[in-house]
């Protein structure tokens, strides 16, 4: 078959064509997967359950601190009512009776204000942890939003190149006579279909080739379509 030097030039050219279609293809597909994001979004979700997680525990401390301070209260209250009766009782086995209570409620007293405190440290601990966990989450959220946001920005440069690669290969293409385009074709669905022959290296496998085959080759006229003896890939001389 033959093929103007001009001709051969539109194959190497759409090869390059196609080279790139690829590649983009390649890259849509990829970053369309969402593949590069797996790690961040699995600390999202670990960070997510560690905040459930944080919010429990100081729902839970908040709860005992509340049962405290009721128990507290009740203490304080019957402190105060026995106080009354005392100040009121002329009775001294009352009045006894009356002090001995009011000392098992002061110890009650004392307890639950012990509790109070530990609980309130407990409290703290558990806002801290909180507070830790919902910053580090955020700042998960933000960096994964950021990245997602950068990649749908190169998806719309990627399709939209695409688009512009797609169209210039369309119209190399209508520039081929038909049966050099179906030798392009058969070719390209096998492996590279065109490359240069740079000194005796094949531009498509990069194998170099032996003297004899080499000859051969040089022995074609300029027109003459070459293909590698290796990976029969059409070869621009």
């Amino acid at each position: 078959m033959k093929a103007t030097a001009t001709q051969q030039a539109d194959l190497l050219s759409l090869a390059n064509l196609d080279l790139q279609i690829t590649r983009s293809k390649v890259a849509i597909k990829n970053l369309s997967a969402g593949t590069q994001f797996a790690e961040l979004r699995q600390a999202q979700r670990d960070l997510a359950a560690k905040i459930i997680a944080a919010r429990n525990a100081l729902d839970t401390v908040d709860l005992e601190l509340k049962r405290s301070e009721a128990d507290l209260q009740l203490v304080e209250q019957r402190i105060a009512k026995d106080e009354q009766r005392l100040n009121s009782t002329n009775n001294s086995k009352d009045a006894q009776g009356i002090q001995s209570e009011l000392e098992s409620l002061a110890r009650r007293k004392s307890d639950l204000e012990d509790i109070e405190l530990e609980i309130l440290d407990q409290q703290e601990n558990a806002r801290a942890v909180y507070a830790t966990v919902s910053t580090d989450k955020n700042a998960v959220d933000d960096e994964l939003g950021a990245a997602e946001a950068r990649d749908e920005a190169e998806l719309v440069k990627l399709r939209s190149g695409l688009d512009l690669l797609s169209n210039d290969r369309a119209q190399q293409a209508s520039r081929l006579a038909s049966d050099l385009l179906e030798l392009y074709e058969k070719k390209a669905s096998r492996g590279v279909a065109v490359a240069r022959l740079v000194g005796r290296e094949c531009g498509a496998c990069r194998i170099t080739l032996g003297a004899t085959a080499f000859n051969e080759l040089e022995a074609l006229a300029q027109d003459d379509i070459a293909t590698c003896p290796e990976c029969q890939a059409i070869l621009v001389r």
